[in-house]
């Protein structure tokens, strides 16, 4: 199983790479319904809410466009009197865009593409911690346990390009992850035009 998803992930990032036209790249910022860890409905278990993201556009020929992307979320920290538990999360997108249309301010288009979810969860336990087992507490200098996980999955969803100059352009996304652990994220930051610009630095056009 881990040779399919690498077989896919080379897949998928190699052959738009050598087809495609770098357009557009940026960053900003997310927020994600969450998920939790194993799916165990426990707040000790619950995802961060809060992602920042970087993102890349590729044009392959309209009305397609194939965006990479990474999201690296803020972790959930949960510290109570014996425990401290932290769940962390990245994730990496490989999206197909359908561009409804090509107007001079505004674009709108859907997206479907593939999600890989990678999530730790560690679990620090102080000196003085009760056995959950005996409920005798725990010696020594605490005890702390690690755990991790990941879900591969699919993306469905839509956006939006606002221009903002030549060179900036406004994004808006919205798209849920279907997977174990699915999710609906909101997607919002800014797009440098490195096709604008490497055509104005070729001509010395300011």
């Amino acid at each position: 199983m881990k040779k399919l998803f690498l077989f896919i992930l080379i897949s998928v990032i190699i052959f738009p790479a050598v087809n495609a036209q770098p357009e557009r790249v940026g960053g900003g910022l997310a927020f994600s319904s969450g998920y939790h860890f194993e799916n165990v409905n426990f707040d000790l278990n619950k995802s961060g809410n809060l992602a920042l993201t970087l993102k890349h556009v590729h044009k392959i020929g309209l009305p397609f466009e194939f965006s990479p992307s990474f999201a690296f979320y803020y972790p959930h920290v949960l510290d109570i009197i014996y425990e401290k538990t932290t769940v962390w999360t990245m994730m990496f997108d490989f999206d197909g865009h359908y561009i409804f249309n090509s107007l001079n301010k505004f674009e709108f288009y859907g997206l479907a593409g593939l999600n890989l979810l990678v999530t730790w969860k560690r679990d620090k336990l102080a000196a003085t911690a009760p056995n959950p087992t005996t409920g005798q507490p725990i010696g020594g200098t605490g005890v702390t346990y690690k755990y991790k996980d990941g879900a591969l999955g699919l993306n469905l969803g839509v956006g939006s390009y606002m221009k903002l100059s030549d060179q900036f352009d406004l994004f808006l996304e919205a798209k849920y992850m279907v997977s174990k652990y699915h999710s609906l994220m909101l997607n919002t930051g800014i797009l440098i035009n490195i096709d604008w610009l490497k055509k104005h630095e070729d001509t010395g056009i300011n």
